[in-house]
């Protein structure tokens, strides 16, 4: 039986998940629009909507008082909003924070890194139950751009070690990926060329990559990716932690 719904949109996709009251989901439905899948009922949204102010980072995921609410179809939704950071500037989507929200909800003590695998993947330094800083990499839209499947091929561990030494290479695996349709490299020079640039943020930290929607099966290759540089990563279920953060605004 629903108990509540999770009205989420992310990468121009909206999904409504009905949620049980164990938190698990017992249905969804998708759709390019909000309107035809708003449920009767209780519904939490998890969307970038018209009046909801962007909190700035450093900042716990969540608001500390009372949710703001937006309107959709004339109902008065409670609405998590979105965060920013401004030097550099990036942005947090409602439904990134939401999954922050979600780990630390069960992890309060966690103190390292959250890798949001999506299209575009957040990695995101927590400390203190607070998002400290972001950085946002776009490898799988990258591969997904040229037509390539996420997956890793026979030759990923050795595009993951050349982009990393050298993160120039990657044009040279993505250039025979775009002339063939076809590449054994792709993935693993992206990935190269993603945690080059993000070493900081990995190296000596312990790490959560994150499942997302918007990339199936990606976390998973992320995770080895990381795993092959020795680093401390754990695999979390995004989706579950997506419905653990939005499921604090049932407690207002």
């Amino acid at each position: 039986m629903t108990d509540w719904t999770a009205l989420v949109e992310e990468a121009g996709r909206w999904r409504a998940l009905a949620v049980d009251e164990t938190g698990a989901i017992r249905d969804q439905q998708s759709g390019p629009s909000p309107r035809p899948l708003l449920p009767e009922g209780t519904v939490v949204l998890a969307a970038t909507a018209p009046g909801l102010e962007r909190r700035t980072l450093p900042c716990a995921p969540l608001p500390e008082g009372p949710w703001p609410r937006a309107e959709i179809s004339e109902r008065a939704l409670h609405a998590l909003p979105g965060l920013v950071q401004t030097r550099p500037d990036e942005t947090v989507t409602p439904p990134e924070a939401a999954r922050i929200a979600g780990i630390l909800a069960g992890m309060a003590q966690f103190d390292g890194v959250i890798w949001i695998c999506g299209a575009t993947s957040l990695w995101a330094h927590i400390s203190a139950g607070e998002i400290v800083s972001v950085t946002r990499m776009g490898s799988a839209a990258m591969l997904a751009g040229l037509g390539a499947p996420l997956h890793a091929g026979e030759e990923f561990d050795a595009a993951l070690s050349d982009a990393l030494s050298r993160p120039e290479r990657m044009a040279r695996d993505l250039g025979a990926l775009a002339l063939s349709g076809r590449s054994e490299r792709a993935a693993g020079a992206v990935l190269g060329a993603e945690l080059a640039a993000t070493r900081p943020w990995w190296l000596g930290q312990p790490v959560l990559a994150l499942s997302s929607p918007t990339a199936p099966g990606w976390a998973e290759i992320c995770q080895r990716a990381l795993q092959s540089q020795g680093a401390q990563v754990t695999l979390g279920d995004g989706e579950a932690a997506l419905i653990a953060g939005l499921a604090q605004a049932r407690k207002q």
